[in-house]
């Protein structure tokens, strides 16, 4: 059985997993898909779909970032902009760069290389109109030159590509850049070799690529595709601040050389705490997707969570949201149970999927309450285990709204989600993760700066 065969909500328990996966974004068309622009305050999609519109300077294009925590709905809104893009002018080519690199720290020479990979694999599979051969042979004999790279493996994919009838491409850049991208990923030294030998060449690596992509807007303006490559960097948010930092703040006269439309998804933290200055210097505004507000900027905080004051309405609207997974009412031996899930979410839509998954481990045929607090209880461990007196200090002032410095605690805090960042009023709050309410180091400090301030 697959996910399409699946019908939502699921009144069988052992479809949780399925029903709430939290590491799942959700195409366009998913049942389980929720409207939440009233509780974000606006839809990002739509301020990204203006600027797409928007025709910039002739030979210049767009370059921009998206931003917010982990587990906000980033890749969601990705697909459903690349469903908007390919209906309106462009071919949009969304790279998952970590699934590429792992979790090696990622180079502009990185980017630039899965840049001619993903258009050249996106031009034959998508449009059914292959880069011409002679374009794709330059980029691999010169990559095969300078690197040093499989020159024989090279030479004999070559001749055979040279065999084949005239237009057609064998995805040479697929096959010698996927081997590259599996070594680095491996924490191959002879990669690390090869990437050095890259960064020794950035003129020539960036017209290089830039050549494919002329190329491919070229054909694709006559392909009812006028408005060209769209690429959607995702998943750079999985990387440290200080190293997204380096590709796309200290390194923004490289990447914005591109010769495409282009958005980065980036670490909170950077936004938050740039390291070498605002990002929006090199790329003008960022476009913020904000975390589902549950509580009023007002709203504080007494020692339980469920003692705390939240927004009922936007607690029902997440709850809705839920129930398009799951049947709540047939599930949960108490419903109850499940707007106390939510509440303990925070707003962080994967953080609600990782409760309920947790839940599930731990039920039987249905969500019992034990379960559900032994679900809270092990997140909650989660959180705890990685926290520092000075989180715990800085926390609480966070939770009596008092101001915060921009420092890197800030973002590490926003990086973690153990604070928490939304909208409203014109402005943006922040507020403590639910989960680090009840933990006994957090109610110690935050009552200790309520007695200061008394």
């Amino acid at each position: 059985m697959t996910d399409h065969d699946l019908s939502y909500p699921t009144r069988d328990i052992n479809l949780t997993l399925r029903a709430c996966n939290p590491a799942e974004p959700l195409p366009p068309g998913d049942q389980r898909w929720y409207d939440f622009r009233t509780l974000r305050g606006g839809s990002v999609v739509e301020e990204m779909q203006r600027i797409l519109r928007a025709l910039p300077v002739e030979g210049d294009f767009h370059h921009r970032v998206l931003c917010g925590h982990r587990g906000s709905g980033k890749s969601t809104e990705l697909l459903y902009l690349k469903q908007w893009a390919d209906q309106n002018g462009f071919l949009t080519v969304r790279i998952e760069v970590d699934v590429h690199l792992g979790m090696i720290t990622p180079q502009f020479s990185d980017l630039y290389l899965l840049t001619a990979m993903a258009v050249e694999d996106a031009m034959q599979r998508d449009i059914g109109r292959p880069l011409p051969a002679r374009n794709v042979r330059q980029v691999v004999q010169w990559f095969a030159e300078v690197t040093q790279e499989d020159r024989e493996t090279v030479k004999s994919e070559l001749a055979v590509e040279a065999g084949v009838q005239l237009n057609a491409s064998i995805p040479l850049l697929g096959k010698l850049f996927g081997k590259f991208c599996s070594a680095i990923k491996a924490g191959s030294q002879h990669a690390e070799i090869v990437r050095q030998r890259l960064r020794n060449f950035p003129d020539t690596l960036i017209d290089q690529t830039n050549e494919l992509l002329r190329t491919a807007n070229e054909t694709l303006s006559e392909h009812q595709r006028p408005r060209g490559v769209l690429l959607l960097f995702d998943n750079l948010d999985r990387y440290e601040v200080g190293q997204i930092d380096s590709v796309l703040v200290r390194g923004a006269s490289l990447m914005r050389r591109l010769a495409s439309h282009a958005i980065f998804v980036i670490p909170i933290g950077l936004e938050y705490a740039p390291p070498s200055g605002p990002i929006q210097d090199e790329y003008s505004p960022s476009f913020v997707l904000p975390m589902l507000a549950l509580r009023r900027h007002q709203d504080g905080w007494q020692t339980t969570v469920e003692a705390s004051s939240y927004n009922e309405a936007a607690i029902n609207m997440m709850l809705e949201s839920l129930e398009q997974r799951l049947v709540v009412d047939e599930l949960f031996d108490d419903p109850a149970d499940a707007v106390l899930l939510v509440k303990m979410s925070g707003g962080c839509v994967r953080d609600l999927m990782h409760l309920v998954t947790l839940a599930f481990q731990q039920a039987g045929d249905t969500f019992s309450h034990p379960a559900v607090m032994r679900a809270i209880q092990q997140y909650r461990a989660t959180f705890a285990r990685r926290l520092t007196p000075e989180d715990y200090a800085q926390l609480a002032q966070i939770a009596h709204r008092e101001s915060v410095p921009r420092d890197a605690l800030t973002a590490r805090l926003l990086h973690y989600r153990y604070a928490l960042e939304y909208t409203g009023n014109g402005g943006s709050w922040m507020d403590v993760h639910p989960l680090i309410v009840e933990i006994e180091e957090f109610g110690h400090a935050f009552t200790g700066q309520r007695l200061v301030q008394g």
